[in-house]
């Protein structure tokens, strides 16, 4: 199975080393794939793992469950990315879709490096909404009308 952060690899060999523990990020951006698959797979303990220490306790697991359990991501675009030893930054947008609404955001994420990559926090872009018709093609790429696709089904929207 090819890698939902988009990189073309398969996840065996991108980010699930990562969401598993057997590998750590060796680059901010590789951190921020790994978290993006992470959403896709639901994997909470990852995600809050992820966030450097000092905002674990303003991001609880709970709040990071309640938004990857009702989004179905679609797609992570990075737009840039530029680190130093202990600092860096990863300009991406992701599409998502909510209860038959698409969304989507563009982010500036902040990560340090002490010991590991972590995530800090990201100054975001939000779009405006999009509501997707019952007979438009789903945004997810499977050429399928939205209600026939099952692909956005797994978030229950």
């Amino acid at each position: 199975m090819q890698c939902y952060c988009g990189s073309a690899k398969k996840i065996s060999l991108c980010c699930l080393p990562l969401i598993s523990g057997q590998a750590h990020a060796e680059h901010c951006e590789q951190l921020m794939r790994s978290r993006y698959s992470a959403y896709c797979q639901r994997n909470i303990s990852y995600l809050h793992r992820t966030y450097h220490p000092s905002k674990q306790a303003a991001n609880s697991p709970t709040s990071l469950a309640a938004f990857a359990n009702n989004s179905h991501f679609i797609k992570l675009t990075i737009l840039s990315s530029e680190q130093t030893d202990s600092e860096g930054y990863v300009s991406f947008s992701v599409r998502y879709i909510q209860q038959s609404t698409l969304y989507e955001f563009a982010e500036r994420s902040r990560f340090v490096y002490d010991k590991a990559w972590y995530y800090i926090d990201g100054i975001l872009n939000d779009k405006a909404p999009v509501k997707i018709g019952r007979n438009e093609l789903c945004p997810c790429g499977s050429a399928k009308k939205f209600k026939h696709c099952v692909q956005h089904r797994i978030s229950g929207s």
